[in-house]
């Protein structure tokens, strides 16, 4: 996206001289090269100095040679095509790394492409254009060979003259293009360019000043550009998005389907601006800046027609992060069904809340659904003679029939206060946002016995660590074992697209390595998504949980009763009927449901659970 020319860059930082850069600018419309390698070439600045500082202006390590000749391998990596187009070269592969020379290290499109074709993390290095192509001429010196014929017959520039452009995009448009088939094409546009421009320009015109922040007009292009923000990723369906200040510029990131992608950067002298109209939309203090600040906005958007965002500041090196949690009611499922639950699982879940007292525990780590679970789990018992209290911290959406109340910790009010409180107000069923300390597990445990339902969560690996991470606060064994009556642990893995889904098998023996058998590692065929404009490119769509459900057997509460150690409290979990996670997760794969990787980085390999 646009960023501060170079030209301008070397200027400030006493680099070149006002003359060499006019006269350079010159050469460079004449000749349409790379404002960097006219620089070099009139000697008003050496290429190793030019590297370092593109270096330090990109915030990634620089390459000033090649260590070694190129495998035939890596140009498996990068397609030729791709490698001429964007002066790209791939310099070595490191089990699931690949380290890429670019010339132009801010083109995130081509990076989370180049990703997803190879299944790899990309890390990127500058390097000089010389370098680039002389690496691209060792790689594809044979596809480039067969090429040379065709593309001088259609008046294809050879290598070397592809796409040539300045290093900070000052050069010509013509035949320019960018590779946008991720989630970043929804902010790359040329209509985004002008009204980066008009932002950047309105600013100049003297604004109002509070605090030092800008004051913002409601149809200035600072508007505009954060309602645009907004609004793709409403449109993505993104459920977070992150503005993060560096040195040199504002990345802008969403987070879909669990994942961060960055969409776009803006300039850094917007950076100010943006967060005051934040601020002012979410009604926070537009003068502090050295504290963090949380707030609440709701905007137009979404299929419900508007969507509540969650709003927090926090101040940082180089400005004030801000991290926006959007709130669609409308994507939001309460449906236990429908969110992944196996047949025989969602049965003792049902069963469990069917009981007029005990405890349901839900644990996993954070952005793993637990609240979303909870939050399904009320809407069975929400009929009108019960009774429902929730204390949440915060409370994220509001439902008809259910009292909430806001956890307010710097005023007292926190999970403890409110569970003392919700024991006067007659409930039938509590659900507490988050076990944080022993007072708020001996009261819950409490209620638990005295004739409530009761429903929580803790932030624990797996089902049977809940249970030591309650010895841990100093919970007797005897009121675990007669309070809770399920627990339940769950993570989300994303979903293969169902549009561009494939078959990717892997061999017998890495398949038995993740938790097969060895007969089905014979038959398993996993899949895995192409990417489409379906998914956004990404070969994967929407999410879905692996739930592992641990009812509390007379078996079980005997070994928590005797102390047993954390491998007998699983083994008799197991012998129960637990399935792990892991095995949840094989599940998914044999139905084509997740992916192998999704499945790994999301569950432990249990050799007691399989």
């Amino acid at each position: 996206m646009i960023r501060e020319r170079i030209g301008k860059l070397l200027l400030e930082a006493g680099l070149i001289s006002e003359q060499q850069l006019q006269k350079a600018l010159d050469t460079q419309r004449q000749t349409k090269a790379r404002l960097g390698s006219v620089l070099v070439r009139q000697r008003a600045i050496s290429d190793g100095t030019l590297l370092q500082f593109l270096g330090h202006q990109y915030g990634v390590p620089i390459v000033e040679q090649f260590p070694h000749q190129p495998g035939p391998e890596l140009a498996q990596l990068v397609p030729c095509d791709l490698a001429r187009e964007f002066l790209v070269a791939p310099l070595q592969r490191i089990g699931t790394r690949v380290t890429l020379a670019m010339v132009d290290p801010s083109n995130v499109g081509l990076i989370d492409e180049l990703k997803f074709r190879t299944g790899c993390h990309i890390v990127p290095m500058v390097a000089l254009e010389s370098l680039v192509l002389e690496r691209i001429r060792l790689l594809y010196d044979d596809d480039l060979r067969a090429q040379a014929v065709s593309s001088e017959a259609d008046g294809i520039p050879p290598v070397g003259k592809a796409d040539e452009r300045s290093l900070d995009g000052s050069g010509p448009a013509e035949g320019r293009r960018t590779l946008l088939l991720g989630p970043q094409a929804a902010l790359n546009s040329k209509e985004m360019e002008a009204l980066l421009e008009k932002a950047s320009s309105s600013l100049s015109y003297g604004d109002p000043v509070v605090g030092g922040e800008p004051l913002v007009e409601e149809k200035a292009p600072i508007v505009e550009l954060v309602n645009q923000i907004l609004q793709a990723a409403a449109e993505l369906g993104a459920s977070d998005i992150h503005l993060e200040p560096y040195e040199a510029s504002v990345r802008v990131r969403y987070r879909l389907d669990g994942v961060l992608h960055t969409v776009m950067t803006y300039a850094l002298s917007l950076r100010n601006a943006v967060i005051s109209r934040l601020k002012i939309m979410a009604s926070l203090d537009i003068a502090e800046r050295r504290l963090p600040q949380d707030g609440r906005m709701r905007f137009k958007g979404g299929e419900s027609g508007g969507i509540d965002v969650r709003v927090s500041l926090l101040p940082s090196l180089h400005g004030e992060k801000a991290v926006l949690r959007l709130l669609d009611r409308s994507g939001l499922s309460l449906d236990l069904a429908r969110l992944g639950f196996e047949e025989e699982d969602l049965a003792k879940l049902l069963a469990a809340l069917d009981n007029p007292d005990g405890m349901i525990l839900v644990t996993g780590p954070t952005g793993s659904g637990k609240t979303t679970t909870l939050y399904a789990a009320l809407q069975v018992l929400n009929t009108p003679d019960i009774n429902i209290v929730t204390a949440e911290d915060p409370v994220e959406y509001s439902f008809p029939g259910i009292t909430q109340v806001q956890i307010k910790e710097h005023i007292g009010l926190n999970f403890s206060t409110v569970l003392r409180a919700f024991l006067r107000q007659d409930p039938d069923v509590m659900m507490v946002g988050e076990i944080r300390d022993q007072e708020t597990a001996r009261i819950a445990i409490k209620a638990a016995l005295t004739g409530h339902r009761v429903l929580s969560t803790l932030h624990t690996n797996d089902a049977v660590r809940s249970v030591t991470r309650l010895l841990d606060m100093g919970i007797e064994p005897f009121l675990i074992s007669s309070s809770v009556s399920l627990i339940l642990a769950q993570r989300l893995v994303r979903r293969i697209c169902s549009r561009c889904h494939t078959a990717a098998p892997l061999p017998p023996d890495q398949l038995t390595k993740l938790g097969f058998t060895p007969a089905e590692a014979e038959a398993v065929v996993p899949r895995r998504g192409q990417g489409c404009p379906g998914c956004h490119h990404t070969g994967y769509k929407g999410r879905v949980a692996l739930f592992e459900v641990l009812p509390f057997s007379e078996e079980l509460q005997s070994v928590i009763l005797r102390r047993h150690s954390l491998d007998e409290l699983r083994k008799s979990a197991v012998r129960a009927g637990l399935t792990t996670l892991r095995r949840k997760g094989l599940n998914k794969i044999t139905s084509g449901v997740t992916t192998v990787e999704e499945v790994v980085g999301a569950t432990s390999l249990d050799l007691s659970g399989g």
